[in-house]
């Protein structure tokens, strides 16, 4: 070996600890505890959701197809048929608006059941025009197969729980396979709809792992931010869609370009969204090692294997959300059914529609 030869490191020993891992996690350890019931309300918040549930369980209630029917007919939440282009809730709408989803919407804007309505219109329709409607006798389906070439290199994916049973949802841009499109976009929207569509019964949010490590193998084209337009498409999805399902989000390796991006966009977060977000710390601190990435110190062996893991991820959630809206129809079909019930496996109805929620 020369004088000045770089002294090669001795190899790290194989760790015995380990568990291999290459599919989604469906369920959070035993250990973690039995579900906890959703916290009761006050009689005054009571009062306010009964004006938001009201108004959706009015069997007249039509909607619009499109935002843009929406925005430009002021008749589109009429209980009138006389605008074109209105549709009343369907089975899986009505499931969707569920006594914890109109509880998210009114926490949201401050128990404002006028701007809860709005919000939910909004977002129904909204549902509609992306896919996500669970109809198969609609077209426009947002499926695996429209978006699954976007995240062959393992880009966004769910692994594991946090101690508070809430899904993990890995994003890891440094994984960028693709250039900027709304497709992008669809991605987001699909693997966010998996991630809270994996919570478990008693828990509404999830937590998200963002990882900004630059990745130099086949298929990567690009370590840099994203477009601002895509950047903010996509949050306006997670804050205007999915009010008060995120808990944390941690980011780590930031690179400079990413601070400058992060820096744009801080603006248009909302003050709820800037409190969660947490930068650069590990994200051991927050994951039970046997829950959490081995490469960050976590147990699980997980290599993204896109022929194993997409298909395998897709088969367990359309399974899980069958059996949930099964057990929604069991108990009556009702909006204002309690995600408890649905997502448990009692046998018994514990949260009538008509039942107080402050009692």
């Amino acid at each position: 070996m020369g004088l000045f030869s770089k002294k090669k490191a001795d190899p790290q020993p194989a760790r015995k600890d380990l568990i291999p891992c290459d599919k989604m996690i469906l369920s959070p350890p035993e250990s973690y505890g039995k579900p906890t019931p959703f916290p009761k309300i006050t009689k005054e918040q009571n009062v306010l959701y009964r004006q938001v549930l009201k108004h959706f369980q009015d069997e007249n209630l039509k909607l619009p197809l499109n935002t843009n029917d929406l925005n430009n007919n002021s008749t589109a939440d009429s209980t009138t048929s006389s605008s074109i282009g209105l549709k009343p809730l369907g089975p899986w709408e009505k499931f969707w608006l569920s006594r914890e989803c109109i509880l998210r919407y009114l926490r949201a804007t401050k128990w404002n059941p006028t701007h809860a309505i709005k919000n939910l219109t909004e977002t129904l329709v909204w549902r509609r025009e992306i896919g996500l409607t669970y109809d198969s006798n609609d077209p426009n389906q947002l499926t695996p197969d429209k978006i699954a070439v976007e995240n062959e290199t393992g880009k966004e994916f769910l692994l594991g729980f946090d101690n508070a049973k809430r899904p993990l949802f890995y994003m890891k841009n440094g994984r960028q396979n693709t250039e900027p499109s709304f497709r992008q976009v669809q991605q987001l929207i699909f693997m966010m709809e998996a991630a809270v569509s994996l919570t478990p019964q008693g828990v509404e949010k999830i937590t998200v792992l963002v990882d900004f490590k630059a990745y130099k193998e086949p298929g990567i084209i690009t370590d840099k931010a994203p477009p601002i337009s895509i950047a903010r498409a996509c949050l306006n999805v997670m804050q205007n869609h999915y009010p008060e399902r995120l808990a944390k989000c941690v980011l780590i390796n930031i690179p400079w370009f990413a601070w400058a991006f992060l820096k744009l966009m801080y603006p248009f977060l909302d003050p709820a969204t800037k409190e969660k977000a947490i930068f650069d710390e590990p994200f051991e601190n927050h994951i039970e090692p046997s829950q959490l990435e081995a490469m960050y110190n976590g147990r699980l062996d997980f290599k993204y294997n896109h022929d194993v893991y997409w298909p395998d991820m897709n088969e367990k959630l359309t399974n899980k959300r069958n059996a949930e809206f099964k057990r929604f129809e069991k108990f009556g079909g009702l909006i204002g059914l309690s995600e408890f019930d649905f997502k448990g496996d009692h046998e018994e109805l514990l949260y009538p529609v008509e039942m107080d929620l402050c009692t």
